[in-house]
């Protein structure tokens, strides 16, 4: 099998702030509140501010009041390990995870999901005296102890598994509120109900520090939407167009979030965050990644390079873009050094406090790493190493940010460099918790077999 491919269907599967000169909170001073707003299966190419083709000018504003980061990478390319490095704010591999929980059943049966000894960013939220609540979509666990409410979070409305309809239906449209066992069948498309659960949220809690997580389910499959979003786009046909209404619902349900800010009066002291957590599959549905190769379940940049885009009202260069590469781990990073958090806790994470950037300082050059089953990535500067069951891959990104030319015969040195640093990062990670044995069919990128595992 050759590139392009095929996934085959699985139930698979922020925004980042700083402040210039941000301190942790003292004693007696304000401290600022935290708004995360994550799309699901977004891709590098889908919005108009990333050169996309759906226009989104709620994100769009975001963009013009705070800065877009053009070099954002995702922790995995895949959603339940990317979500618990969002949420431990360490690698996924390094807590285990290395794969998806697979479907709601195998989860539930082999209980699979983020370990309760993993301390998420809420559990040492509130130790630091924030109010924690996640909207949407979870996809860390099903089982008693494995719940956003167990893992932390103060309130939670949404869904346990990876994938959920959007429309009405009494027979699949039920979320859960806190710990209730029962489910509740929600009469909304379900984008605006979380739109709606989140304005509530911020109504509550508006006279105390808080962080709200909101995890969008849009634009992840099934690929559903309401006649209200999808006359805006009558110049499109069949997955597109519902897709591009998807995108357009989730960019009007930020609006709604950023809306009820002004209104409570929180919008100069709240940090808002907007990201996806990996790219689009874009050969299996309507998605874009742009130039960039490939997308979901590859360490290629179309997998993991991902919409970055900060706002904080009144600090920093509005409308800046900055190239620096980073990571969505560093979101716990420079969400809990805002908050207070002890150069203890700051030691334990592996992001980093993106203050400095958004201040318009050069900071020190850093690796990033990707482990997915067999499949394991560095990026160092502006080398990019891949490694899969054997295969390597080498990339200029500066100059070739497609990936297009495959450069391990001409830079043995750099290869080998990278390759050092790869298996000594490896090296100190614990065995995965679980694995997903069946692996696809070695996938023909460049030549060379790489090897998927979801």
């Amino acid at each position: 099998m050759t590139e392009p491919f095929r996934l085959r269907p699985v139930l698979a599967l922020l925004v980042l702030a700083g402040l210039p000169g941000l301190a942790p909170a003292a004693p007696g001073d304000e401290k600022p509140n935290v708004v995360i707003l994550l799309a699901d299966d977004l891709g590098y190419g889908d919005l108009a501010c990333y050169g996309g083709f759906v226009p989104t000018p709620n994100i769009q504003k975001l963009a013009d009041q705070g800065a877009l980061f053009t070099q954002a990478y995702a922790p995995a390319p895949v959603c339940t390990p990317s979500r618990a490095g969002l949420f431990s704010g360490k690698h996924p591999a390094r807590v285990g995870v290395q794969a998806n929980t697979g479907e709601n059943q195998i989860a539930r049966k082999l209980e699979r999901g983020l370990p309760a000894e993993v301390e998420t960013f809420a559990e040492r939220l509130d130790a630091l005296g924030y109010r924690t609540g996640l909207v949407g979509k979870w996809h860390l666990g099903l089982n008693p102890g494995m719940t956003p409410v167990d893992q932390g979070f103060d309130e939670f409305f949404g869904f346990l598994g990876a994938a959920h309809s959007y429309l009405p239906n009494p027979e699949d449209v039920r979320m859960i509120r806190g710990k209730r066992k029962e489910e509740e069948y929600e009469h909304e498309y379900l984008t605006d109900a979380l739109a709606r659960e989140s304005e509530a949220f911020l109504s509550r809690n508006r006279s105390q520090p808080f962080v709200l997580t909101v995890c969008f389910n849009a634009p992840h499959s099934p690929y559903e939407a309401g006649q209200q979003y999808l006359k805006r786009f009558s110049n499109m046909k069949g997955e597109k167009r519902t897709y591009a209404a998807m995108i357009a619902a989730m960019d009007e349900a930020i609006g709604r979030i950023l809306a009820k800010l002004e209104e409570e009066g929180l919008a100069e002291k709240t940090v808002v965050f907007f990201a996806s957590d990996n790219g689009a599959p874009t050969e299996e549905g309507p998605g874009s990644n742009g130039e960039l190769r490939l997308g979901k379940a590859f360490l290629f940049e179309g997998g993991s390079r991902v919409p970055l885009v900060v706002r904080w009202p009144g600090h920093g260069s509005a409308g800046a873009k900055i190239s620096a590469p980073v990571s969505l781990l560093d979101i716990t990073a420079t969400t809990l050094k805002l908050a207070g958090a002890a150069s203890e806790t700051m030691a334990e994470l592996d992001g980093v406090d993106l203050a400095p950037l958004l201040a318009g300082e050069t900071v020190a050059e850093r690796s990033l790493f990707w482990k997915l089953g067999p499949s394991a990535a560095v990026r160092k500067g502006a080398w990019k190493l891949i490694t899969s069951n054997g295969s390597r891959w080498l990339f200029n990104l500066e100059d070739d940010p497609g990936e297009s030319s495959d450069l391990v015969a001409q830079k043995p040195e750099v290869v080998d460099d990278l390759a050092k640093d790869l298996a000594a990062w490896m090296a100190t990670l614990p065995k995965p918790l679980w694995k997903n044995d069946e692996l696809e069919t070695p996938v023909k990128v460049l030549g060379k077999p790489y090897w998927i595992e979801f």
